[in-house]
């Protein structure tokens, strides 16, 4: 929670500094995943891929497949449902379903990971909560306008905010390490 406040108070800064808007349509192909059902997730014989949905719970990973869709830098978000515009940012092999939208960046001078960074600041006003489903479709997500600072203050930004999400995951690993043992211990003392 602490690092979405931080991300969000960096954004805002990198909105304050000198850079250009662009609509993320000119900046960015955007598409959509495909209907994947947990039918064919749960008929897959070496399931290797994830499948990412409009769900956000495990990174929004919905299971996993024997191939592929996607391969590299790119940004996907959530269109539909009660987390609709949570970003995530994949560098990898994987799938998303058609209530996961997709965004790959056709500018060099736009670092795709600081995009994901910047982007929950500037999409959380457009996504339609009026609605009984909340939406953040492609036609909106389209037409937002981002500021993109020089590339050279996108990497520093990259950096920081990598460097703490790696912390964060780090010490979210020994917490789950010492959970265990707490467990191990506690069936130990009382068998």
């Amino acid at each position: 929670e602490d690092l979405n406040t931080l991300i969000e108070s960096i954004s805002f800064i990198a909105n304050k500094k000198n850079g250009e808007f662009y609509k993320v349509k000119d900046i960015c192909n955007i598409g959509r995943g495909r209907v994947i059902s947990t039918v064919e997730i749960n008929k897959q014989l070496n399931p290797l891929y994830p499948v990412f949905s409009s769900q956000t719970q495990n990174n929004g990973i919905m299971g996993y497949l024997d191939n592929y869709e996607f391969d590299g830098e790119y940004i996907t978000w959530t269109t539909d449902g009660a987390n609709a515009g949570t970003i995530f940012y994949h560098n990898e092999k994987f799938n998303c379903t058609n209530v996961c939208g997709t965004l790959k960046v056709l500018n060099y001078n736009i670092s795709a990971k600081y995009l994901s960074i910047i982007l929950p600041y500037y999409v959380k006003k457009y996504v339609s909560k009026n609605l009984a489903n909340p939406k953040l479709m492609n036609n909106t997500m389209a037409n937002i306008e981002v500021k993109v600072i020089p590339i050279s203050e996108q990497l520093k930004i990259v950096r920081i905010v990598s460097s703490l999400e790696s912390k964060l995951n780090t010490e979210k690993s020994i917490i789950q390490l010492y959970i265990k043992q707490k467990e191990y211990l506690l069936n130990k003392l009382f068998i």
